[in-house]
């Protein structure tokens, strides 16, 4: 995504998708150098209504000295991935206004004054709430209970506590989610760990389905899921 254009104008759907942004969450940061511009990583903190963002100050142990770049009055761009019904990238000019050393290291920007997106995903999805058991696809063996946050024909997105006392899923790794379907009928459908992350409560999972397209349609009818 290149630098976002000059344009000032935040509308309710901007304001819905700065509000969806979880503390905690990893945040990219472009910003220039005397010698080059670079991208590094931090962590978003929160927001003070409309008035600022908060984050925190990158590690300089990772990424060298930043004195140069991030300083009070400063602009940068700032990229977040918001997750959705859609998944996509939110992007971000703001002005740093305020550094603080403790006792914590953390940023003070501006609010945005205008926000780009793009899709990471070209399909909607469902947003649920539903109780599933997960299963290695090639021992059988029950790994742990979740739930299914969002669901489409081609994956879904699941979380799972920290707390929880079952197997946790790898990258690549093939299961099965099994759900209670009508009259008790269990539904099962097949896929693949495609990426992992957290917060401080819970561990989240996307789900590439393995399954054809009308097997995956035809299960979620049955859960009476299937997306319009």
């Amino acid at each position: 995504m290149a630098i976002l254009q000059e344009k000032v104008g935040i509308t309710n759907e901007d304001l819905r998708k700065l509000r969806s942004m979880r503390p905690g969450r990893p945040l990219d940061l472009q910003i220039s150098t005397p010698n080059a511009t670079k991208r590094v990583r931090s962590e978003f903190v929160g927001m003070d209504g409309t008035r600022c963002l908060m984050l925190r100050f990158p590690d300089e142990s990772k990424w060298g000295t930043l004195g140069d770049a991030i300083f009070k009055d400063k602009s940068m761009v700032l990229r977040y991935i918001l997750e959705d019904d859609t998944g996509e990238i939110i992007a971000f000019k703001v002005k740093v206004i305020l550094i603080l050393t403790r006792p914590s290291h953390l940023i003070f920007t501006s609010f945005p004054l205008a926000v780009q997106s793009h899709g990471l995903r070209g399909e909607r999805r469902a947003q649920t709430n539903i109780a599933s058991t997960m299963l290695d696809a090639d021992s059988g063996e029950v790994m742990c209970q979740c739930v299914v946050t969002d669901i489409s024909i081609h994956g879904c997105g699941i979380s799972l506590e920290k707390i929880n006392q079952g197997l946790r899923p790898i990258i690549k790794q093939n299961i099965t989610m099994t759900f209670d379907g009508i009259d008790d009928k269990k539904i099962s459908i097949k896929g693949v760990i495609r990426n992992t992350k957290s917060d401080e409560v819970n561990l989240y999972y996307g789900v590439k389905f393995e399954d054809s397209e009308s097997d995956v349609e035809q299960q979620l009818k049955s859960l009476t899921l299937m997306i319009d």
